[in-house]
């Protein structure tokens, strides 16, 4: 244990020392005194999360710190994400998910709509994809659709004695995992972390709910068609499985009469999609939805004052989350932004020639870096650090870059990569192993980058690229 902590330390200090160096360079060109200083504390940031001396949160949240310390900036600015309207859709969006789950509600529209599917191998993945993709704009926590569609497919499994860690087995796991973690981002209320990537964009970049699943419409079906197709090549059995129904009808007795929790959640629902849809027309924000569904479920019960305490995660992806924002925010105020577009102007006109070598650079880059850095939004933050200015002088909007970046950052290479897949393996029984999946995982990132390649065309007509 002490040689641990000696160890710790040791690379404590170096990583700060790096920090000190960078920080005490004679600024180049634009950049300031200040300037010098971000980006010393940035690096230090940095290399403490690549080698996971400390908790993520707490990194992320000292480097705020310490740019008040070094007067890098004011306090405000250097915890401006904190107060955002960002941060608090996040919050809120966490809230209405967890309310929604917590009455049932999702148990009863994934059954009901698995049960219309053909009772064959095929049938059942198709029905499990397509719950999934159908509870993604509804439900925006890719924990709570896990939750449930998880153990219906290790259901499946057993009652049709499909063995554990076979190649069927995952294919029923990967069937509801793909769409319930990564398609979901299609959908600007699929994930609160849609949220997380217009907040980095900055000020001035905003999406209404169509605007969002347009721009990310060629991605999705490319995504959707793929994995189904990998899964029917490479996951299907091939001796011929017959697959019962009566599962399915079971598991619909088994539901109980709507509460009056439940029917109101359905009607809370029903008009917070409503309303995200609508909101161009309307004008009604993203966060207005979420905090007067949030009231109406608290009123109604259906949330209470312990649920808002225990099941916010505060302490851990909260923190981080909002330290991350408020450290990409400090990237346009120091200036570091527009004077790294302009050092690297020459290089990404010789060396990046278009939009189609910049995607597949910034996705190899994050998949690298997975590799060495175990926490994804801190990848997130680190690509986008770079690759944001490196864009900019291409034309190439903020959202192709965050969004590539992010879908790219949730690979499962390794199992602890994905923090959506170490939960949906954990509700799944031992139906499979990190080595049954993994070749969805490879065959993802490939998937990725062709839909990304897909929307081009889309993102030029745009004006984006």
């Amino acid at each position: 244990m002490k040689s641990v902590n000696t160890r710790k330390y040791c690379l404590s200090i170096l990583c700060i020392l790096i920090g000190l160096v960078i920080g005490l360079i004679r600024p180049p060109g634009e950049l300031t005194v200040e300037s010098m200083r971000y980006l010393g504390i940035f690096m230090t940031a940095v290399l403490l999360l690549i080698l996971q001396l400390y908790p993520a949160p707490l990194v992320a949240l000292f480097a705020c710190i310490a740019f008040v310390a070094f007067h890098v900036c004011t306090f405000p600015e250097a915890f401006s994400a904190w107060s955002g309207d960002t941060m608090w859709t996040v919050i809120l969006m966490m809230i209405f998910a967890t309310g929604i789950a917590k009455t049932g509600l999702i148990d009863r529209i994934a059954y009901n709509i698995i049960k219309f599917f053909p009772a064959t191998y095929t049938g059942m993945v198709v029905a499990i994809m397509a719950t999934s993709t159908i509870l993604s704009p509804i439900v925006p926590n890719s924990y709570s659709k896990c939750a449930v569609l998880g153990p219906f497919a290790a259901s499946v499994a057993k009652a049709n004695n499909i063995k554990k860690g076979s190649r069927a087995a995952a294919g029923l796991f990967c069937a509801f995992f793909v769409p319930a973690a990564i398609h979901t981002m299609a959908f600007l209320t699929g994930s609160a972390m849609t949220f997380v990537l217009i907040g980095m964009m900055g000020d001035g970049y905003a999406f209404s709910w169509t605007e969002w699943f347009v721009c990310c419409s060629p991605w999705f079906i490319v995504n959707l068609v793929l994995t189904f197709l990998f899964i029917q090549v490479y996951y299907k059995p091939k001796e011929k499985l017959n697959i019962s129904k009566e599962l399915i009808h079971q598991k619909i007795a088994e539901l109980k009469p709507m509460s009056s929790d439940e029917k109101a959640a359905a009607g809370i629902l029903a008009v917070s999609i409503l309303l995200w849809i609508t909101g161009s027309y309307t004008g009604l924000k993203a966060y207005t939805v979420a905090a007067l569904a949030f009231c109406a479920m608290f009123l109604k019960g259906i949330f209470t004052m312990k649920d808002f305490q225990d099941m916010v995660p505060w302490g851990g992806l909260i923190t981080l989350v909002a330290s991350l924002l408020s450290i990409s925010a400090l990237l346009n105020v120091v200036g570091v932004n527009n004077w790294l577009a302009s050092v690297a102007a020459p290089v990404i006109i010789r060396f990046i020639p278009n939009v189609y070598v910049f995607i597949i650079l910034l996705c190899i880059s994050t998949y690298l870096l997975r590799y060495l850095e175990c926490t994804g939004l801190a990848t997130l933050a680190i690509i986008a650090a770079i690759f944001l200015p490196i864009g900019a002088p291409l034309g190439i909007h903020p959202f192709i870059t965050l969004f590539a970046d992010y879908l790219a950052m949730l690979v499962w290479n390794l199992s602890f990569h994905n923090p959506y897949y170490l939960q949906a393996e954990a509700v799944v029984d031992g139906l499979i192993t990190h080595k049954n999946v993994v070749s969805m995982s490879h065959a993802y990132m490939v998937i990725h980058i062709l839909g990304l390649l897909a929307s081009v065309p889309l993102w030029r007509y745009l004006g984006m690229c």
